[in-house]
């Protein structure tokens, strides 16, 4: 395959790494919506996320955990989200995406929320939260040194997380 995650992983096109071994790598995205947004990419060429190997899926998912808690700790986002990704570039990957507070994202899960009815709100407001996501469309268009700087602070702290009990085990 020659998508760009297969191009990376075979060391033909430059990359922040944040995490790799063997099977899984953390990059950080050079086109995020927010700062400190990362890619989880496995290594093996599948497009949707049912067509992952059952062999891999846990290993994937613990290091998804594992960059989210590390991009909690080093940005305090109001949330972590992830994103599946497989459609644009056809190589399955996740996006994590911290959100802060009056962030683009924000205003779309709250107008996502408004749409849904959680709480109820009348039509007028999801439609004034809908305006507002066009005034706050901006993108984020990290330097090389911030990307640098992020990936190497994001490193210490996934393999940090990755050595540590889960916190699923502290229970």
């Amino acid at each position: 395959m020659s998508d760009v995650f297969c191009r990376i992983w075979g060391g033909k096109e430059p990359a922040y790494v944040v995490y790799r071994d063997v099977d899984l790598m953390v990059l950080m995205d050079p086109f995020p919506l927010e700062r400190g947004q990362v890619l989880v990419v496995p290594r093996e060429h599948f497009q949707f996320f049912y067509e992952m190997p059952r062999r891999l899926t846990a290993r994937f998912y613990d290091l998804t955990s594992s960059a989210a808690r590390a991009l909690r700790a080093l940005y305090g986002p109001k949330a972590v989200v992830m994103l599946a990704r497989g459609l644009r570039v056809p190589h399955y990957h996740l996006l994590l995406i911290p959100v802060r507070e009056g962030s683009f994202l924000d205003m779309l899960f709250s107008l996502m929320d408004a749409v849904q009815g959680f709480p109820p709100v009348p039509a007028e407001a999801v439609a004034e939260r809908y305006e507002a996501l066009g005034h706050r469309l901006s993108a984020y268009r990290p330097t090389k040194e911030e990307l640098l700087r992020d990936a190497e602070a994001l490193s210490r702290l996934v393999y940090r997380e990755l050595e540590s009990p889960s916190t699923s085990d502290k229970v």
